[in-house]
């Protein structure tokens, strides 16, 4: 028999034992509706630029490596993440500078902001960069970035990196190695295929492909088009500006995989989307969350019941499992979104509600593909 007389006794000599009893937790677990921690946010652009510009003046690249901003949720004070599963933040690189070649566990989406002379190199891919383009790094393909114009550059980030570090997974490499003189050798920066911005003219035309070449890269792990232009997409969206569209996204596109099909990332799928002047849209929720970074125009986006204004290259993020809908300005307005529903499609755990307009909400439990 136990000497143990009450609860107190109890969990007291569990927590001797590294146990503990499901009955303290069983809230977090048995929730009858996912509870996030993360709020809505919002990043000005004329409150975060200058303060990006200012990091090439003030913080070494030496001790940076490079120098990211990093937005943190305002439910997740200091943590550095946007969410609990993605950062996203932006960087500022000053002329002349550029990384070493390297590759990591997590995948990146990039969209371009401000300046010229920027490129990021993907697997021998040397993809200039233009305002509103759009470029990937899967896991574990080897990139590299550089800024050879006159001016310092900036774009937006977003990563998967707090989920894999959450499942321990995280690698990172600097090792690149090709054959030189017949033997090995680790080099800092890739040899670049004779074309700039190879796979967007590879697979720029929608629906064909080269027939001569293997289209897996990086072991599946993402498209083998890293460089997806944004004037093409631009124009695009106007084509389609007069159809129906969708009444929770307005008239929305998706940056997909020629090899699959697919999002463009395992784990992080890219939309841009035009809302047209006036478009208001109906409420959706998620439990994957979607960043957002406004391009053209402005409008409001009310999240979770707080109202988020925005404007030209600011942030805004709708957290998972928060209802949200776009308010559109007097002109069309294009957004950027990157979103974690990719991963937790995998999973099975990708669930979506939707409000129509009369107010009735229809569930969706994305299946798994």
């Amino acid at each position: 028999m136990s000497d143990i007389a009450n609860r107190d006794q109890l969990d007291a000599a569990l927590q001797e034992q590294d146990i503990v009893g499901f009955w303290k937790l069983k809230h977090d677990y048995e929730s009858f509706e996912p509870e996030n921690p993360e709020k809505p946010g919002l990043w000005r652009y004329s409150d975060y630029a200058p303060l990006g510009f200012a990091s090439t003046e003030v913080i070494p690249i030496e001790e940076a490596d490079r120098r990211n901003l990093m937005f943190s949720n305002p439910g997740l004070p200091g943590s550095g993440t946007i969410t609990r599963r993605l950062f996203g933040g932006v960087q500022v690189i000053p002329p002349g500078e550029l990384s070493s070649v390297h590759r990591h566990v997590g995948a990146a989406a990039r969209v371009m902001l401000e300046g010229s002379g920027a490129y990021t190199t993907v697997e021998g891919d040397k993809c200039a960069l233009e305002r509103g383009d759009v470029v990937t790094n899967p896991s574990g393909a080897w990139h590299e970035t550089g800024n050879e114009g006159n001016e310092s550059i900036m774009w937006f980030d977003t990563l998967d990196l707090p989920f894999t570090r959450s499942m321990a997974t995280n690698f990172f490499y600097n090792d690149y190695r090709e054959v030189v003189d017949g033997a090995p050798t680790i080099l800092k920066h890739q040899t670049v295929k004779p074309r700039l911005d190879w796979s967007a003219t590879a697979y720029g035309v929608g629906g064909v492909r080269p027939a001569w070449i293997s289209h897996r890269i990086s072991g599946g792990n993402g498209s083998p088009q890293f460089l997806y232009k944004y004037e093409p997409t631009r124009e695009l969206l106007d084509r389609l500006r007069d159809e129906e569209g969708s009444p929770h996204d307005g008239i929305v596109v998706e940056y997909y995989s020629p090899e699959t099909g697919g999002s463009v990332l395992r784990t992080l799928g890219v939309h841009m989307q035009m809302l047209r002047a006036g478009e208001q849209t109906l409420e959706q929720r998620s439990t994957a969350a979607r960043i957002y970074v406004c391009l053209e125009g402005s409008g409001a986006t009310t999240v979770g019941g707080v109202t988020l204004n925005w404007g030209r290259n600011d942030v805004f993020l709708v957290p998972g499992w928060t209802w949200a809908r776009h308010e559109n300005g007097a002109r069309d307005s294009v957004l950027y979104s990157v979103t974690d529903a990719p991963a937790l499609r995998v999973l099975g755990y990708l669930v979506e509600d939707r409000r129509d307009r009369a107010g009735d909400v229809s569930r969706t439990v994305v299946p798994v593909v």
